[in-house]
């Protein structure tokens, strides 16, 4: 028998990759909108340029992110 603080447990993890399911969807849908606007926007000579820095900064910010993950578990 599971006890009933390991049950709340597994309840609020499932919330929680829920969540981190429908956070993953809407950075994907943000991502694909954001190229879109480049390509509505921006003459077709621009476009590679616009996409380009959209790209770098999208690089540099999950890098980021991913450093500061990695040094939270580090300490």
């Amino acid at each position: 028998m599971v006890s009933r603080e390991k049950l709340e447990d597994y309840f609020y993890f499932g919330i929680f990759l829920i969540a981190m399911l429908f956070a993953l969807l809407a950075i994907f849908k943000l991502y694909f909108s954001i190229e879109e606007l480049i390509r509505t926007w921006f003459n077709y000579r621009y476009q590679p340029i616009f996409q380009a820095l959209f790209g770098i900064s999208v690089l540099a910010i999950c890098v980021y992110l991913i450093r500061e993950r990695l040094i939270k578990t580090k300490q």
